[in-house]
């Protein structure tokens, strides 16, 4: 049926309601708008105030870019701060980036979805370039490199190849 013949449709059911009835349901409409809706959204007669759907001022959003500047900061920030202190990173290094942001850049920087294992952890440009090397083979071998960071998996491969890594390097091979 076409959203014509659904508003006739309508239409006609309306008409065949008496106008007593008609009131009390708008009645119990505006009650419900009353007790539920906060007062500015309101008219005085119950009906929806259209102007407090509108904005009250324009808030002008910063036209903030990532690049290669940003990207040497958090190189920078990495080496002093460590993975994990997110707020002193933002507050010394990148002021208009939030945490959130700033870690979702490190994970990018180290190849790796989850920093966990990273906490605490300090290195400059190459050592995270060489993590971030490191976390591509796991992924390339276990196939969890996905979007350009080693995402773990429920069968666990990444926990393994990690274990076995580090098997690798106790033993000297």
């Amino acid at each position: 049926m076409a959203s014509a013949d659904v508003l006739q449709g309508r239409e006609k059911q309306l008409a065949s309601i008496p106008q007593a009835e008609k009131t009390e349901r708008l009645q119990w409409v505006y009650n419900l708008r009353s007790a539920f809706s906060p007062a500015a959204m309101l008219d005085e007669d119950g009906a929806i105030n259209q102007e407090f759907f509108k904005p009250r001022k324009v808030v002008l959003v910063d036209d903030k870019k990532w690049g290669g500047k940003e990207r040497d900061l958090l190189y920078e920030a990495l080496e002093k701060h460590g993975v994990g202190n997110w707020r002193e990173i933002s507050e010394q290094y990148l002021p208009k980036w939030d945490d959130q942001a700033i870690r979702i850049k490190a994970s990018r920087l180290m190849g790796s979805q989850s920093l966990a294992r990273y906490i605490g952890w300090k290195g400059n440009r190459e050592a995270v370039d060489a993590e971030r090397a490191v976390n591509k083979a796991i992924g390339d071998r276990t196939g969890c490199w996905k979007a350009g960071v080693l995402v773990e998996d429920d069968a666990g491969s990444v926990k393994k190849a990690l274990n076995e890594l580090a098997r690798k390097a106790i033993s000297g091979q």
